[in-house]
């Protein structure tokens, strides 16, 4: 291999097969999405024990929810720059400790006042993991699998919800609240060891970065033990690169028009998700389901977007169709679906059939607009961006929360709630609308419409 020769690693990651390297990468930013999917939710599986050990109301708990939601909308963006800027693999480190200590610390919390505090900083760092962990499976996936992989990290956050649902009530039953917290707080510490000795540095960001080549030449044979690559060979990607880490590059160089109506799409998607994770349980009670069954459709509903999601990113991959196309198309038919739910018999399967469907096409349309979002930012933004489209899906999540409370002290029936709320997911496909109309950037692939001018580590 002589000295002067250029390796483009797109296209080392993309030609080639999937690496058990790589599948270890993808296996451990997906188990700390779970914890942070677990950790997120934490509170609403503990507030009624917490209700009662300090004597507090229902209403009480309003505040503590809005607080882990600000804290990670400020984390999202700020630790997505930091990313950029940085490396993913530190920051991710970092944030990882700092939720591990503070889920730790909130089960030692003597009141609700600094419970509060501990639940906003917690959820800082909660908010960033996930732009670090999106975007280094990004970059690890070869185009030709990554919407399904990237919708497999997005994925891990609701899957990591459920599973803290189900282990929640068996540890509060016989270790108290405090136990959830301190299980959210020991299971993500007991993954950083993987962290920091098999989980390696961004490769795209390294080259960004101009980072030694020998580091990326490493990290490029375990990735293909067969070839050989020399540490002086010259690295670089084939993709536009704006300046690192910088919010306003996400609205340059004809990215504006995603970062708005991508995003606005995923604000809806998210004031949708979180306007009926938590309220179905209490509307089916209203409407006169069991207890149990009516915890059960928040679970049959985010259980139905994972496999929805998995399924639409496979579409997605295949190039079925555009992938504005196919998620304009699921969010339509997802209002339909939501709306069928408030003409359904309330009894269990009608409505449990009605949820399913839901969740498998509007979940499932979301984690896959998360997926598209991620790889529509080019590698020296991409955590900006990612940051970004979490910023503003949480202000979606917040005003969903904040929407249902006044809609149910309104007075309106569950089936009125079901039937208004299939607005939301068509003001999401009329923004795919606008976008896939107006933007110069469509495809969800390395072939950007954009003239890269590539960077290199040699």
């Amino acid at each position: 291999m002589t000295d002067n020769i250029r390796i483009e690693v797109g296209a080392v990651i993309n030609d080639g097969a999937i690496s058990r390297f790589q599948y270890v990468i993808f296996t451990i930013c997906i188990l700390i999405v779970m914890c942070d999917g677990f950790d997120t939710q934490a509170v609403a599986y503990t507030a009624p024990s917490i209700a009662a050990a300090w004597n507090l109301a229902p209403g009480s708990f309003g505040t503590v929810f809005a607080a882990v939601l600000i804290g990670a909308m400020l984390g999202a963006l700020a630790f997505g720059y930091l990313g950029d800027k940085f490396g993913r693999k530190r920051i991710l480190a970092l944030t990882v400790v700092l939720f591990s200590l503070l889920n730790i610390a909130s089960a030692y919390a003597p009141s609700i006042t600094p419970f509060i505090v501990l639940r906003f900083i917690c959820g800082i760092a909660l908010g960033g993991a996930l732009p670090n962990l999106v975007a280094l499976v990004a970059e690890y996936a070869p185009a030709r699998k990554r919407a399904t992989l990237v919708a497999l990290t997005w994925g891990g956050f609701s899957l990591g919800a459920v599973v803290g649902g189900l282990i929640s009530v068996p540890l509060i039953s016989k270790f108290g609240w405090t136990s959830v917290f301190l299980a959210g707080g020991i299971l993500p510490l007991c993954l950083l060891p993987f962290i920091f000795f098999i989980l390696p540095e961004s490769i795209k960001f390294l080259i960004v970065a101009r980072q030694n080549a020998a580091a990326v030449a490493s990290i490029l044979k375990k990735i293909d033990p067969r070839r050989q690559f020399a540490d002086n060979s010259v690295f670089f990607l084939d993709e536009v690169q704006p300046g690192r880490g910088k919010v306003s590059a996400l609205f340059k160089n004809g990215l504006a028009i995603g970062s708005i109506f991508l995003c606005l799409a995923y604000f809806m998607s998210l004031l949708l998700f979180y306007f009926l994770i938590n309220w179905i349980p209490l509307l089916l009670r209203q409407a006169g389901l069991p207890l149990q069954d009516a915890l059960m459709g928040t679970i049959i509903f985010n259980f139905a977007g994972v496999i929805g999601s998995i399924f639409f990113t496979q579409l997605i991959d295949r190039k079925v169709a555009k992938p504005v196309t196919i998620l304009g198309s699921l969010y339509f038919a997802g209002a339909l679906a939501v709306f069928s739910i408030g003409y359904v018999e309330m009894a269990f399967w009608p409505i449990m059939s009605t949820l399913f469907f839901s969740g498998f096409l509007v979940i499932g349309a979301q984690i896959s607009l998360g997926s598209y979002i991620t790889n529509y930012y080019p590698t020296s933004i991409r955590g900006t961006g990612v940051g970004w489209a979490v910023l503003i899906g949480r202000f979606g999540s917040l005003t969903g929360v904040l929407i249902g409370g006044v809609l149910v002290s309104l007075g309106l029936t569950p089936e009125q709630l079901f039937q208004t709320s299939s607005v939301v997911p068509l003001l999401a496909c009329i923004s795919l609308l606008v976008f896939a109309k107006f933007s110069p950037i469509d495809s969800n692939d390395d072939a950007r419409i954009l003239k890269p001018e590539p960077e290199g580590a040699g």
